[in-house]
């Protein structure tokens, strides 16, 4: 290396020592970049490459240092350095997480196809829709969902249901996430996808609540059943637990009341292994609620916090109803 040469990267230390800027610091990382670059964009490749663009989003801690790194993916792009790499997208997206550049990020997930090769990690999106979960935006999560909904590339998992479902289900009464939340369930049942207990249960006490306030068509009792046929089907019922056999004593307390053709009704045109918990006499059908009922008192844990995942609708009806003794 010539003596000119050496003392430019000198000068080049000392003033970023003096400035007080890490010599990892993006902005620096990307000044050092641009100088392997030639009048008319010649580079060399085994010089300059993705790994380099690593290193600068590596740093990135505010928008800013997203912004340099948003430079030299514009930089490399312009002048043919490849951006062929699996985890280019997935890195991209943390960092726009990191910076914090909420819009960078769902701009990436929404067209990172249109000149990246891979989606970014399935974790880490689902990591960005409990972001959003957890910020109060249920319609981002939505949004979020759909696009992933219709990306072949995307593999459908029960993450995506579970917190689309989730997000639904915050939604205030007048926008009808009961509604949007039971199309996810459907979609979810029709493309094979095993949704977790904890997420059917919510959305079978969900159902239930809204039978309560429901007129007589009897379409959320229908939901609700439809639920409960799904966690009988994945082996939650027989296996499930007091919550389980807690929900399963809350619908058949709305279906006690039903007329025995009624209650019959029903269950036409479901499984019958599915719904076997549910196939008794139907002359004997109104105490059957009971059962579930004794059965998960029977099995009643003493775990911390273990009521709270108890239907506390169920118990407020039941307090509420003064025919139960």
């Amino acid at each position: 290396m010539s003596f000119a040469a050496r003392r430019g990267g000198l000068l080049r230390s000392f003033s970023t020592a003096a400035s007080g800027v890490s010599k990892d610091a993006p902005r620096v990382l990307y000044e050092e970049l641009k100088q392997k670059f030639g009048y008319t964009g010649v580079v060399n490749h085994k010089q300059v490459g993705v790994r380099s663009l690593y290193d600068i989003l590596r740093g990135v801690q505010n928008k800013k240092d997203l912004e340099t790194a948003l430079q030299t993916v514009n930089l490399f792009y312009n002048f043919g350095v490849k951006l062929k790499h699996r985890e280019m997208s997935t890195r991209l997206l943390a960092a726009s997480m990191r910076a914090p550049a909420e819009s960078e990020a769902l701009e990436l997930i929404r067209l990172y196809g249109t000149w990246l090769e891979h989606p970014p990690d399935a974790s880490i999106v689902y990591a960005v829709m409990s972001h959003f979960l957890d910020d109060g935006k249920p319609l981002v999560v939505r949004d979020i969902a759909k696009q992933l909904r219709e990306d072949w590339r995307f593999v459908l998992e029960a993450p995506l249901y579970s917190l689309s479902i989730e997000a639904m289900l915050s939604l205030p009464d007048d926008q009808d996430g009961l509604l949007e939340a039971l199309v996810l369930f459907q979609d979810a049942v029709h493309m094979g996808v095993k949704l977790p207990p904890k997420t059917q249960l919510r959305l079978l006490n969900t159902c239930l609540l809204a039978v309560e306030q429901e007129e007589a068509s009897g379409t959320k009792l229908d939901s609700a059943l439809t639920v409960a046929e799904s966690l009988a089907r994945d082996g939650y019922v027989r296996a499930g637990g007091s919550e389980v056999s807690c929900s399963i004593a809350w619908l058949l307390w709305h279906m006690k009341d039903l007329e025995p053709g009624a209650f019959s009704s029903l269950l036409d045109g479901r499984d019958a292994w599915d719904t076997d918990f549910l196939r008794v006499s139907s002359a004997h059908h109104e105490a059957l609620w009971m059962t579930w009922l004794h059965a998960a008192c029977s099995n009643f844990s003493s775990r911390s916090g273990f009521s709270a995942d108890l239907p506390a609708g169920f118990f407020r009806a039941l307090e509420a109803d003064r025919t139960v003794t």
